[in-house]
């Protein structure tokens, strides 16, 4: 796309697009108010020459929702070109209008705030909603492979588009049905690139809203997906709080989680509540009730796949749960105050799955050399911990809560005078912030 830009052929813009989201010229159409489909034949065969004209193509941008930022390439001639303070006064503005609309949405507002700036067409359809939903999938694709923060600025803004869609276009009974389960499924999406960046505020009144629009499409799996999320960070933040509150509440969400499901054949689901009710337990200390967990866990998964696992539950395999033992043990010792040594093998298994994300990895090596720390090796927690850091100062890798797990280590770097662990640590910091 980049390179395409750059050349100025933007008719192979438009065949990537579409080719990328499994559109069909007529769908495609249909998103661009005005276009029909031999528009799209005749611009994708460059017989037509719509995208030559400034305001056409910008309008072509906010249909897609494509960030004008996106379009440097093309201004520029250059196809990595990214925006700086040398691409000139008048572009940096025009984009400022992009950035201060995703900042005011990961400040906490309502999205309600941003809306009017950002267009909608007059009326959706199902090629709008199939569109929305190829924007979601590419939103998962990209928080599994570099993080929550590489991918949140795109969620905000493909959640907020559907917001504004919900509320201000024309639609059937049908189509509205639809918009608003990927809204949800977009606003879920946000509210866990948040939680990964470590915006937990912002990632709670994200995962609020979608709880709200996932009842209101009485979407079950939805809001199971929803309520499982909210489990996973209350019992996060129980973690890094110390509060046992937040652990109860988060086996409230898991239960609530378990009675939206009891009708749903997907085992990955079943598993998947299970685990988030063990670790709850497990942070609580209730070692008993956090085996039962894990043995329901796999049992359920023992079952096999089923055509109703959600394509986004895929992740629920043996090693999560051998990863949810690491994490519960873990949690355990420490409510128990007595080290059990059972959590680092434990993760070593789970960072030997080769079909583990990018992401899950950096997090579960985060937590190994948190676990190595508190075994008193040291020098084999700095040693594992290293090996996450150049990825994230480099920015392959954008989550801020991996990175998070490193900071008692930091700490006990300092201590030691292990200088390069400390630059290093502090660079990755440097480049998450940035």
């Amino acid at each position: 796309m980049r390179r395409a830009l750059a050349r100025l052929d933007v008719g192979a813009v438009v065949a990537i697009m579409r080719a990328a989201t499994g559109l069909s010229q007529l769908d495609f159409a249909n998103i661009v108010e005005g276009w029909f489909q031999s528009t799209v034949s005749l611009i994708e065969r460059s017989r037509r020459d719509t995208l030559y004209d400034v305001r056409e193509l910008l309008r072509f941008a906010d249909a897609v929702g494509m960030p004008r930022e996106a379009l440097l390439p093309l201004i520029l001639g250059d196809p990595d070109a990214i925006l700086s303070e040398d691409s000139g006064s008048k572009l940096a503005e025009g984009f400022e209008v992009d950035r201060r609309s995703f900042n005011a949405m990961a400040a906490g507002l309502t999205v309600g705030v941003v809306l009017p700036l950002i267009p909608v067409p007059s009326r959706a359809d199902a090629a709008h909603v199939r569109y929305l939903r190829a924007c979601l999938d590419q939103i998962r694709s990209r928080y599994r492979t570099a993080g929550g923060g590489a991918a949140l600025e795109e969620a905000l803004r493909h959640y907020a588009r559907a917001r504004a869609m919900l509320d201000e276009s024309d639609y059937t009974t049908s189509i509205g049905r639809q918009l608003l389960v990927v809204t949800a499924e977009l606003g879920e999406a946000a509210g866990w690139a948040a939680y990964d960046r470590n915006d937990q505020k912002l990632a709670r009144q994200l995962y609020g809203e979608a709880e709200l629009l996932a009842g209101s499409a009485e979407d079950a799996v939805v809001a199971v997906h929803v309520y499982t999320n909210l489990a996973q960070q209350s019992t996060y933040l129980a973690r890094v709080t110390g509060r046992r509150g937040i652990a109860r509440e988060s086996l409230r969400f898991a239960s609530r989680a378990a009675e939206l499901a009891r009708h749903e054949p997907s085992p990955r689901l079943h598993a998947l509540i299970a685990l988030r009710q063990a670790l709850a337990h497990a942070e609580l200390g209730d070692e008993i009730a956090f085996r039962s967990q894990i043995t329901t866990a796999r049992r359920e998964l023992e079952r096999g796949a089923h055509a109703a696992d959600p394509a986004w539950a895929m992740f629920v395999s043996d090693s999560e749960i051998t990863g949810y033992e690491a994490l519960g043990y873990e949690a355990i010792s420490r409510v128990q105050q007595v080290n059990n040594g059972r959590a680092t093998a434990l993760y070593r298994a789970v960072l030997d799955d080769p079909d583990r994300s990018t992401c899950d990895k950096a997090y579960y090596r985060a937590r190994l050399a948190d676990a190595l720390l508190n075994d008193g090796d040291v020098g084999l927690a700095m040693t594992e911990g290293a090996v996450i850091l150049p990825s994230m100062t480099g920015g392959q890798m954008t989550s801020a809560r991996s990175l998070a797990e490193l900071r008692p280590l930091r700490a006990a770097a300092e201590q030691a005078s292990a200088e390069e662990f400390c630059v290093r640590f502090d660079a990755a910091v440097r480049a998450l912030a940035a």
